[in-house]
């Protein structure tokens, strides 16, 4: 939908707000699954050791870190996206 005043985005821009989102809009399912995978193998290497729960906590927190490191390289990706965005728009004023 076009509205007055706005120029009409090409394909291009359309196509970087769906990668966008698709990326971001999995955030929560990568984080979830990093911390499901982490506690499945704490659980199961406990199981077998005898050492519950020991290996669950620290098997956890390395979900929860690797969720959170994806979290900060995603952060990472948008600050550097933004700012050639508007170095984009400097060139083109």
């Amino acid at each position: 939908m076009l509205q007055e005043g706005v120029p009409a985005k090409g394909g291009n821009d359309r196509k970087e707000i769906i990668s966008s989102l698709l990326t971001y809009g999995t955030l929560g399912i990568e984080m979830g699954v990093s911390l499901a995978i982490g506690l499945g193998i704490g659980y199961y290497l406990d199981r077998y050791f005898g050492t519950s729960p020991i290996l669950t906590l620290i098997f956890m927190v390395f979900g929860i870190v690797a969720g959170m490191r994806r979290v900060y390289t995603l952060w990472k990706k948008m600050e550097r996206d933004d700012e050639g965005d508007d170095s984009r728009r400097h060139r083109e004023n």
